[in-house]
């Protein structure tokens, strides 16, 4: 294992999940760098203040209290935990079905749009590649012709060898 700096340790363990720390906390000993791991987690799980554990008690109990009220309206009715379960979950695939009626009418219209570009660009794709054959094939016959001529002028003397491989370049590269 290659030895790293200080501060790529430090963005390593800023970078794990907490359950990681946890361990590598309690396995400090076996760490390269224990005082950086300490340094992590205490900084991650800092001690909380008197005032902040206060407020976090407060907070729980209005949660409780809030549950108890809960619970005791459904006792009054005499309703089921299943039966608030039922209703909410029901509430909760209702408006996924919702949400998910209004995504698929957002991807119709998106892909019937693409669909009509896509089928106007394929046509006219198809027209011009259509006519760049055609007048491939016009040129290419003409340009064989020219070829059969240049080699027989070549024969008879009138062209030299490097003259007519010039121009067969030029002509092979239109092609």
């Amino acid at each position: 294992m290659e030895i790293k700096s200080e501060k790529s340790i430090k963005e390593y363990l800023e970078k794990l999940p907490d359950d990681t720390i946890i361990k590598y906390y309690l396995d400090v000993e076996y760490s390269p760098f224990p005082f950086l791991v300490i340094e992590e987690y205490t900084r991650r799980f800092k001690r909380k203040t008197k005032d902040e554990i206060i407020k976090d008690l407060k907070l729980q109990t209005r949660l409780a209290k809030k549950k108890t009220r809960e619970l005791g309206l459904m006792a009054k009715k005499h309703k089921l935990v299943d039966d608030v379960t039922r209703e909410k979950s029901e509430e909760i695939i209702k408006h996924a079905k919702k949400r998910g009626y209004k995504i698929s009418e957002q991807l119709a219209s998106k892909g019937s749009i693409l669909g009509s570009k896509l089928k106007t660009k394929t046509k006219s794709g198809i027209v011009s590649g259509l006519k760049a054959s055609k007048k491939l094939q016009g040129n290419s016959g003409k340009d064989l012709d020219l070829l059969k001529k240049l080699g027989d002028l070549q024969k008879a003397g009138i062209i030299t060898k490097k003259e007519f491989d010039e121009k067969k370049k030029k002509i092979l590269s239109k092609i």
